[in-house]
């Protein structure tokens, strides 16, 4: 090989090391982002489902044997918040 020739290899060689690493980055933080917004959506979700469900308890006047007590309430947000999530 020419010297000339090497130094081409060479530098294909950094400027495309360069190019993949600043592609890796931006779509390592892409996939990060899109991650962390994923796992904000379900919590929130999560959450405004307990609130929908107590919600339609306290506004319904429901029967004596479909009505939830508070120690079951208790029970039931203790079992829920022990959750990894």
């Amino acid at each position: 090989m020419k010297q000339n020739e090497s130094n081409f290899l060479i530098y294909g060689l950094i400027v495309g090391g360069i190019l993949s690493a600043g592609i890796a980055i931006l779509l390592g933080t892409r996939f990060i982002s899109k991650t962390n917004k994923n796992k904000r959506e379900r919590k929130h979700k999560f959450f405004e489902g307990i609130d929908d469900i107590f919600e339609l308890s306290s506004k319904s006047n429901p029967e004596e044997e479909t009505k939830i007590d508070k120690e079951t309430e208790d029970g039931i947000i203790d079992e829920l918040f022990s959750r990894t999530i």
